[in-house]
């Protein structure tokens, strides 16, 4: 052998020696996300809210007390059913029931492989070809998911009766995409998105892309210039966000992998908002039952707090220049029919047809948010949720502009007076059976809305309007859970 040919097979076993760690330990871990833009797409997007809302988010927010001690996938590609199931399930649980001891949360942790088993394809026996979050979080909200005791982690693993039992005790309540994709890399909606769940209380399930000095990631990891794209079999990673500090490293997401409490921060690690936006390619939304109201505790100066809002909301009117249109409380006398008496708003002065402004709706807590324009003519236009494919699913502290921050309306040129119907709710409402329902029903809107909804409308007297200005409070709990705002809107 030359001494030439010796010398360039040596450098050749070192160039394999020196990269061969690195392939290895990226087989060591799995991936598994199959982005199906189509089935992401046809999943109800969250409302945008206002350039305000985002501008008053809290510094940071953390919801890693309720998190379970982070899994380990293995080899296998099963990544969403362990962010969708094991991960953020378990962390809907520990919120919902306000669990904050790991130790206690661990014996909660439920079943990635359910949710793996159901969601792949037939031909997928080894576990290896990956799945959805769209397909997994549909599972959790349609059929649900039992506890990891009852369904081990395990390919392959048949589910049985008691697991499929187990599992309707345990479905999310909702779902929805924060953003579409359509998006720049560096979009700031992709943060502020994230940012915003987060500060609801609510984990969020990311779709990543994944470069190979992830792999070997500290607690932080940044992009390299040398990393040169995604890797793995798949390249695409499903993981869940816990929380965020924008007075970490220049700001940050904190981020719950399914690689063992061995990786990176005993199975966490920030990463910089930048890399976040621009290696995160999807981002939805879950809920879960909401916690229980906590009952009012005496401070150290003797002062009970007030107890938390079940229901609370204002709406906001504005000329194109932003002028205020002021308006004033109406309580008109109750239906001689039903007895039924509607406390509404009407804008304090009569506006010329032609007249252009926007409305601000706002939402104190977690609500399911609706509105209905009608004229003279009785005619009902849904105008919120403003497009087929948005969720009605609000946020607390959420506001949304209409027709949006840069649009407006114009009153049109029939003189008289316009109404808005603005309904906030704890749970859905069937919007077109609701419409049908006001449509058949006779008389004014107010007895419209009482016949359709009937119990479902939180009585008058646990309604606290605002004087000052078109908002209310409801406290207390009774069986209605829908809270009917109207506002009378006159132009001539």
């Amino acid at each position: 052998m030359t001494s030439l040919l010796r010398r360039t097979l040596g450098r050749l076993a070192l160039t394999l020696a020196a990269a061969l760690p690195t392939f290895l330990f990226a087989q060591d871990y799995g991936t598994g996300l199959v982005f199906d833009e189509q089935a992401y797409r046809a999943v109800p997007y969250k409302a945008p809210v206002t350039a305000e809302t985002y501008a008053n988010l809290p510094a940071s927010a953390n919801l890693e007390k309720y998190t379970p001690t982070p899994g380990d996938q293995g080899p296998y590609s099963t990544c969403t059913a362990f962010a969708v199931g094991y991960h953020l399930r378990t962390i809907l649980y520990g919120i919902e029931k306000q669990i904050t001891h790991r130790g206690r949360l661990d014996q909660h942790i439920f079943s990635p492989t359910f949710v793996y088993e159901r969601i792949k394809s037939e031909d997928d026996l080894d576990c290896m070809q990956g799945s959805s979050p769209v397909a997994a979080l549909e599972l959790l909200r349609t059929v649900g998911i039992p506890p990891l005791s009852t369904l081990p982690y395990q390919c392959g693993s048949a589910i049985g009766t008691e697991a499929l039992l187990e599992a309707t005790e345990y479905p999310i309540i909702d779902y929805q995409i924060l953003y579409g994709t359509d998006l720049a890399d560096d979009d700031p909606i992709k943060v502020k998105s994230v940012k915003k769940s987060l500060s609801e209380g609510s984990p969020v399930v990311v779709g990543f892309k994944v470069h190979q000095s992830f792999y070997k990631s500290g607690p932080l990891w940044r992009e390299l210039e040398s990393d040169a794209g995604p890797t793995g079999q798949h390249g695409l990673h499903a993981m869940v966000v816990v929380g965020y500090d924008d007075n970490k490293y220049g700001g940050a997401m904190r981020v719950m992998n399914s690689w063992s409490p061995k990786w990176a921060d005993k199975g966490f690690v920030w990463i910089p908002y930048a890399d976040f936006g621009r290696n995160c390619i999807m981002a939805m939304q879950a809920y879960g039952k909401r916690p229980k109201r906590a009952t009012p505790v005496p401070g150290p100066d003797g002062v009970t707090p007030e107890l938390a809002p079940l229901l609370k909301g204002k709406v906001i009117f504005q000329e194109r220049d932003g002028t205020p249109m002021p308006a004033v409380k109406v309580a008109p006398p109750a239906d001689p029919n039903t007895q039924i008496r509607y406390v509404g708003y009407r804008l304090a002065r009569s506006y010329p047809s032609g007249t252009r402004f926007r409305f601000y709706i706002t939402t104190n807590t977690d609500s399911y948010l609706y509105a209905f324009a009608t004229d003279l003519t009785g005619n009902i236009t849904t105008i919120l949720p403003f497009a087929d494919n948005m969720s009605p699913h609000i946020g607390p502290n959420s506001t949304i502009a209409f027709p949006s921050e840069r649009k407006v309306v114009r009153m049109d040129n029939q003189p008289g007076t316009d109404y808005l119907l603005m309904l906030y709710s704890e749970e859905p409402l069937d919007i077109d059976a609701l419409k049908e329902a006001m449509a058949a029903n006779p008389g004014t809107l107010s007895l419209k809305i009482a016949q359709s909804l009937g119990n479902k409308i939180v009585p008058d007297k646990y309604i606290q309007y605002d004087s000052a200005r078109i908002g209310f409070t409801v406290t207390e709990k009774t069986k209605g859970t829908v809270v009917p705002l109207m506002i009378e809107i006159p132009h001539h």
